[in-house]
């Protein structure tokens, strides 16, 4: 991914400075451009981490709130009713431990890890969620 983050500022880089002025790009005009390119990429990226971050914090915590609804609903029942709210809390609450500690990962992921661990955090929520229904 860096490989393919490097080409990109390079080719905006290299657009920037040919749209600019009809001078040719030294070696350092590009030197300059693709770092300040990289820069801005490496902010956006970082603030992007950090929405999803708390986005999928909150999701985690309402997914909570509903487990812990569930639970009060299943103490108020009995016989079968009882007995299949206690199995799909028992899944729920299985789905919401696996996915913890990938949160806990998500949070110290470097942004080349932070793809794969994304993909994985969605789909323990999805999986969490569909769980509770």
């Amino acid at each position: 991914m860096n490989i393919k983050l490097a080409a990109i500022c390079f080719a905006v880089a290299l657009t920037a400075r040919a749209d600019s002025t009809n001078q040719p790009a030294t070696a350092e005009d590009v030197k300059r451009e693709t770092k300040k390119a990289f820069e801005t990429t490496k902010s956006y990226t970082e603030q992007q981490i950090k929405a999803f971050n708390k986005k999928t914090d909150a999701r985690f915590r309402d997914l909570g709130k509903k487990l812990d609804e569930l639970k009060a609903k299943a103490e108020k029942q009995t016989g079968q009713t009882k007995a299949d709210l206690d199995k799909k809390i028992g899944e729920a609450q299985k789905k919401a431990d696996e996915l913890k500690p990938k949160l806990d990962e998500l949070k110290a992921a470097t942004s080349n890890a932070w793809a794969e661990v994304k993909t994985t955090i969605d789909k323990g929520l999805k999986d969490f969620e569909k769980a509770l229904k």
